[in-house]
């Protein structure tokens, strides 16, 4: 998914300013639940931008209903530990969406803490508009999630089948959904290419292979990859208690 990325460090574009500017507070937020996920909403997008708020809101709840259907149920009781913060205008870092590993990474750089291990779609406009070319975006973030909290980012088998795709140079030049050929975002690193997979696997990504017959037939090894690990079943017991290192661009 073009664009996302999981969001440890910064690239070179904070200044200085931004590192010292305060968030706006926690209390700036109204959670309410989706589905069984937590949302906290900027109030902004519950007055002076309802509209947008109300449509962004609606949206996340679709996007949601479609992971709750899609997905096994004990994955899906996993991700909806993973809590979703919906901004107006977030976006000095990040144009979009984003999950947040490091809660210390978020407070060096003048971030609100309490975005760790979270999603963030951080333009509510944005938002509704890159949905129409990546229809299962919060998927592909709570994949970031899934892979962060429940598998581990050192998961040898997401590494090994992600080594193997990029030297077979299956996703060097792919269609895109806008018709162009490029190079596929799953070719960033081995947590996009476990978040890529994943929407093609379960929905609908916006590059080649776009579906799951499609990835079967592309990349069977890493078709077989998201199969078992989205149907493993985790040790819960281990689950809170997993911590990797923060992840980089």
């Amino acid at each position: 998914m073009q664009w996302l990325m999981i969001f440890a460090v910064v690239l070179g574009a904070e200044t200085s300013d931004q590192k010292s500017q305060k968030p706006d507070p926690v209390s700036a937020y109204h959670q309410q639940s989706i589905r069984g996920w937590d949302v906290f909403v900027h109030k902004t997008l519950l007055r002076d931008e309802k509209e947008t708020g109300d449509a962004a809101l609606e949206l996340i709840d679709y996007q949601l209903y479609e992971i709750q259907r899609r997905l096994p149920e004990h994955a899906v009781a996993a991700l909806q530990k993973i809590p979703i913060w919906l901004e107006s205008d977030n976006t000095e870092a990040n144009p979009c969406a984003c999950y947040h590993v490091s809660a210390d990474w978020l407070g060096e750089n003048g971030f609100l803490r309490e975005k760790a291990k979270a999603v963030e779609v951080s333009s509510a406009k944005t938002f509704l508009q890159w949905t129409k070319e990546q229809p299962f975006m919060l998927l592909h973030e709570l994949s970031h999630g899934y892979h962060d909290r429940i598998l581990g980012y050192d998961e040898p088998r997401i590494i090994e089948a992600f080594q193997q795709a990029k030297k077979s140079g299956g996703y060097n030049e792919v269609r895109h959904i806008d018709g162009s050929k490029k190079k596929h975002y799953a070719m960033e690193d081995e947590k996009e290419y476990f978040a890529e997979l994943t929407e093609a696997y379960f929905g609908t990504n916006d590059f080649y292979p776009f579906v799951k017959a499609e990835l079967q037939t592309h990349d069977p090894e890493g078709y077989r990859l998201i199969e078992t690990l989205w149907n493993e079943k985790p040790d819960t017991t281990a689950t809170d208690d997993k911590k990797t290192e923060d992840a980089k661009e």
